[in-house]
């Protein structure tokens, strides 16, 4: 089913450059119209058998194995490529269902490791219980949980929660446990194959027969393969239980769209060219701007199919958020992984109080699939839901502090501990000059910007990669600078006009600030204690 499922991307791409190279010479073959028809039906044909054909090459050759240490995934039908994802580089696991996905019951995995575009690792496709199967092992084993090590008999009197599981697995009999501390913890096979990580049978020396032995055919190099137990057969890794504490209205993100910017400049823009168009009785300006109103509608519907139904759930592997209409997908954050936070108000959402909320993680850019990987975890939502998120992303965060954050989002001034721009700047920003302001709370720094369209960013002071000011020559007249946090992914905390002296001083102090927190900071592995 896998390449019913991915070959029409290519089979569109093929049929759409054959069509566009050729298209004049077909306007000039001297062949009837139906002759024509059946020419480019044949070049579709003909795409269609080459797509699925070469997608089912590469399902064949595509490979992955998940080990004490890293996610490797191995493709490629005339290159071969290897990629190595480290457990404690992953920022997050994403179990999503295209439309026909969910109808045929198949799901691909996703872990984002830090790195660029191409640090997604993409297993498409797997059974929905496998994909759930293979999410759980990279999860534990990501939190320092040693799998090959469980309990089986705590699991198998339903100690779901990772973290029971672990107790009970510390407190078992060392000479009782799984496997042979040398053994390599890897499965490698197809995706959906009885090998595969998560499928009955699957081992930590490898892939195992129909008979429970290991499979040499993998070409994993096993140091002593041995059958499994029958209970760590069933599950590798349990599942850790959740609490969901937040699920998006459908009425409220419809209402939120109505009130978005680029749907009020598609409708007056509407309101415009018909206007213009009886006025005149020329409608060239509504067929000149269709392709611009595509787009804004496209935009629209984007973001309404994405978002719809959004939950998070909290869970000892981190946050989960699910969203989809049409394409479902699951995401677990990491604890530790949020780079940075931006909360974002525009000025007719004002008029709902309603906030939108953004992580983003250290992946920098596009996925391979062409998302951004900055994530809305509060597509649309209330003051007091954006601190409840905040308590998440940010769990040093303090009580006392939460009157900080509240004048972050509506204040002005230096109320509540707020530093804001000198008042000579408000020769060069006359608006929001009292709203532009920093202040330092015991988890992160936190800017503030924007009247208008006002935004709160919060960098967590371990994950402070670098600092910086820029200035122009009329702030140099002004002796103000724009103060830069930088932070990994897509979000860029700056602050503008702020005062040199105070933000040379800010420099100082968030640099030492960053280097104690990353002292303390917790392991990668948030389940494995940190070393003394």
């Amino acid at each position: 089913m896998t390449p019913l499922l991915t070959a029409w991307k290519m089979a569109a791409a093929l049929v759409a450059i054959a069509l566009f190279q050729s298209f004049d010479d077909l306007a000039r073959i001297p062949l009837p119209v139906l002759a024509v028809i059946g020419l480019v039906a044949g070049v579709i044909l003909l795409a269609i058998l080459v797509s699925l054909g070469y997608s089912y090459l590469a399902w064949r050759r595509m490979e992955y194995a998940i080990t004490s240490e890293a996610v490797v995934l191995r493709s490629g039908v005339l290159f071969r490529r290897e990629r190595v994802a480290r457990l404690t580089r992953i920022q997050a696991v994403e179990v999503g269902q295209p439309i026909l996905g969910r109808i045929f019951g198949f799901a691909a995995v996703k872990v984002e490791s830090a790195g660029g575009a191409d640090a997604v690792l993409s297993l498409a496709y797997l059974t929905q219980d496998e994909a759930q199967a293979v999410r759980n092992e990279v999860l534990a084993r990501a939190a320092g949980v040693d799998v090959d090590d469980l309990d089986l008999a705590a699991i198998d009197a339903g100690q779901d929660s990772v973290a029971d599981v672990v107790r009970a697995s510390e407190s078992a009999d060392a000479a009782a446990s799984v496997g042979g501390p040398d053994a390599e913890d890897g499965v490698v096979n197809r995706p959906g194959a009885p090998g595969a990580s998560g499928a009955p049978g699957a081992g930590r020396d490898g892939a195992v027969g129909p008979d429970g032995r290991p499979d040499a055919s993998t070409g994993l190099d096993a140091t002593t393969p041995r059958p499994l137990p029958a209970g760590l057969a069933r599950r590798l890794a349990p599942e850790a239980p959740e609490h969901q504490v937040f699920q998006l209205a459908p009425g409220r993100l419809v209402g939120s769209l109505l009130l978005h910017g680029a749907t009020v400049v598609l409708l007056l823009w509407i309101v415009g060219v018909v206007g213009f168009g009886v006025f005149t009785g020329s409608w060239e300006a509504l067929f000149g701007s269709i392709f611009a109103l595509l787009g804004v509608v496209g935009f629209v519907w984007g973001r309404f199919s994405s978002e719809f139904n959004t939950r998070v759930a909290v869970s000892p592997d981190g946050l989960r958020v699910r969203a989809g209409l049409l394409e479902t997908k699951a995401k677990t954050i990491p604890p530790g992984r949020v780079q940075a936070v931006a909360v974002h108000q525009g000025p007719l959402w004002r008029l709902a109080g309603w906030w939108r909320l953004r992580v983003t993680l250290a992946n920098v850019g596009i996925g391979s699939d062409g998302d951004a990987l900055t994530d809305a975890l509060l597509p649309v939502g209330t003051r007091e839901e954006v601190a409840v998120m905040l308590r998440l992303v940010l769990p040093d965060l303090h009580a006392e502090e939460y009157d900080a954050v509240v004048a972050g989002l509506v204040g002005s001034g230096d109320a509540e501990g707020w530093v804001p721009a000198p008042r000579r700047a408000r020769w060069v920003d006359p608006l929001a000059w009292r709203r532009n302001a920093f202040r330092v709370l015991g988890a992160a720094l936190a800017l503030r910007r924007g009247r208008i369209w006002r935004e709160l960013t919060f960098v967590p002071h371990e994950r402070t990669q670098s600092l910086g000011v820029s200035q122009g020559p009329i702030d140099r007249r002004l002796r103000v600078v724009t103060f830069s946090a930088h932070t990994s992914g897509g979000i860029s905390p700056t602050l503008p006009h702020v005062d040199a002296a105070v933000a040379a001083a800010l420099m100082a102090d968030q640099a030492e600030r960053a280097r104690a927190a990353r002292r303390v900071a917790g392991p990668e592995q948030w389940m494995r204690h940190a070393e003394p």
